[in-house]
């Protein structure tokens, strides 16, 4: 399986990978809520 973290605002590398790859799993990082969660779970 295949994690892909986009950082930054938009989605098209998050959609681009999820259609390469159906069981790629892929999510945008692009506020500052999403920074702080994105932060918590590398060092969960």
């Amino acid at each position: 399986m295949t994690h892909l973290h986009e950082l930054g605002t938009g989605k098209v590398l998050t959609g681009l990978a999820k259609r390469i790859n159906a069981e790629a799993t892929a999510s945008a990082v692009g506020t500052p809520a999403d920074i702080d969660a994105f932060v918590a779970e590398l060092t969960a």
